[in-house]
């Protein structure tokens, strides 16, 4: 949720209609979206982690476990 508010996508369509054109999706955690948080800039990503109550380097480790433990 915050990621998409922070960072919205470049061809200007609503993530959730994009992501659900074709079957609908409900919590699911997006991976090329999560991807993202280490790639924009880090007032943003203070924003997010602030929200989460968590530092930005928590979060980054975070979402490099969750890569790590899912992706292979």
């Amino acid at each position: 949720m915050h990621m998409r508010s922070e960072n919205p996508p470049l061809c200007g369509r609503d993530h959730l209609s994009y992501r659900s054109y074709y079957f609908p999706v409900k919590n699911v955690c997006d991976g090329d979206l999560c991807e993202q948080y280490n790639s924009i800039d880090i007032a943003k990503q203070k924003s997010i982690a602030a929200d989460l109550d968590k530092t930005p380097a928590e979060v980054s480790k975070r979402l490099e476990d969750i890569r790590t433990r899912y992706a292979f």
